[in-house]
């Protein structure tokens, strides 16, 4: 999948700015419904894989029909014969290579009755392994370099200043909730559009969310050293989370890098042959697992001090700021919290990670 198969759609309500990466992998759920919804276990795999899924009424019952990357279609045919609605259908995978001649296709995997498969019958994941082997075969990009291509926009937005919101059922990004003043709004949306074109993503924004008299900007590339002075310098949250970007961004950030550098290493560590330590390995995967977990603490915590987006008190506004239509004295004023008053919770996802025992923060990290 390249980045122009992915759409990032921006709106404003009332509430703030969002910003929603969508593609096959999201829209599959988004649009399961009636039949569709049915067949998710074995659309969404594909959908992971970048390939634009479908059900159809077929012949006999439901059919699963996936586009892919060299116009082909991939059919999924469940075969219902002997079975009831508590029993899972066995299953038919034809590769179509020409679209023109219905009748020229490939049987990659058949479980029905008699068929060279029917040992693994109803069995959803023999099923995906047979077609995840077929694509490989026919370089369909993986799941990862799928994942690699969302991480791609995620980054730029979170580099813009977004901040990612986590639900069960989507994800999606919003600009800081004190960042209230149009003008600041419309920098931030400008430089996201501006760092999504520039990576080859597609988009869709409210005209009145884009100044184009702004230049085009393209994301900073600084150093840790540099990373660390604008921080020392930073005289608004913002410079300061910008900054931190450089670290946190997800997939290409630093703290991500390091991570994968670290859970490389572990299995090249393994596959050293005579050499090979196998404690050694697991605990480099050990100690990848905990960095992952305060890496998701580290992005919670850019997040929170996003949403205060406040004047640092003993720092001098920069001339940067100020030129990139930042809020006035009195917006700053308002916004700014005493360091002395209770701080009250506003339903942030990081307000959750930040009150969670360490442990727990440890434990969250997935390993990658």
């Amino acid at each position: 999948m390249q980045p122009s198969d992915l759409t990032v759609l921006f709106t404003e309500n009332a509430f703030g700015v969002t910003a929603h990466v969508y593609g096959p992998d999201t829209l599959t759920d988004r649009n399961a419904t009636g039949p569709a919804r049915r067949y998710l276990p074995v659309t969404r795999p594909l959908a992971q894989r970048g390939l634009e899924t479908g059900v159809d009424f077929g012949a006999d019952d439901y059919i699963v029909d996936a586009g892919l990357p060299d116009g082909s279609r991939l059919v999924i045919s469940p075969e219902q014969s002997g079975h009831t609605d508590d029993t899972a259908p066995d299953w038919l995978v034809t590769h179509h290579s020409s679209p023109d001649d219905p009748e020229l296709f490939e049987v990659v995997y058949d479980s029905r009755l008699n068929g060279p498969d029917a040992r693994n019958a109803g069995d959803v994941s023999k099923l995906l392994a047979a077609v995840d082997e077929h694509l490989d075969d026919l370089g369909v990009p993986s799941r990862e370099q799928v994942r690699a291509v969302r991480e791609g926009a995620e980054s730029a937005l979170h580099r813009a200043g977004f901040i990612p919101v986590v639900r069960i059922h989507e994800t999606h990004h919003r600009l800081p909730a004190a960042m209230v003043d149009p003008g600041e709004r419309r920098v931030a949306v400008t430089r996201a559009v501006d760092y999504l074109r520039s990576a080859g993503y597609r988009f869709t924004c409210p005209a009145d969310l884009i100044d184009h008299s702004l230049p085009p900007a393209l994301p900073p590339a600084r150093s840790l050293a540099q990373v660390s002075e604008t921080i020392a310098e930073a005289g608004h949250t913002r410079e300061a989370v910008d900054a931190l970007s450089e670290l946190t961004a997800p997939g290409d950030g630093v703290l991500d890098q390091t991570v994968a550098v670290l859970q490389e290493t572990a299995s090249w560590w393994e596959g050293l042959g005579g050499a090979a330590d196998p404690h050694y390995a697991a605990r480099l995967r050990y100690i990848a697992d905990m960095a992952d977990g305060y890496v998701r603490e580290i992005r919670a915590m850019r997040g929170d001090l996003a949403d205060r987006h406040a004047a640092h008190p003993n720092r001098p506004r920069s001339a940067a700021l100020v030129a990139a239509g930042g809020p006035n004295a009195r917006v700053l004023a308002a916004l700014a919290t005493s360091p002395t008053s209770t701080r009250t919770l506003t339903g942030h996802p990081a307000e959750a990670v930040l009150a969670s025992p360490v442990g727990a923060v440890r434990a969250a990290g997935p390993r990658r």
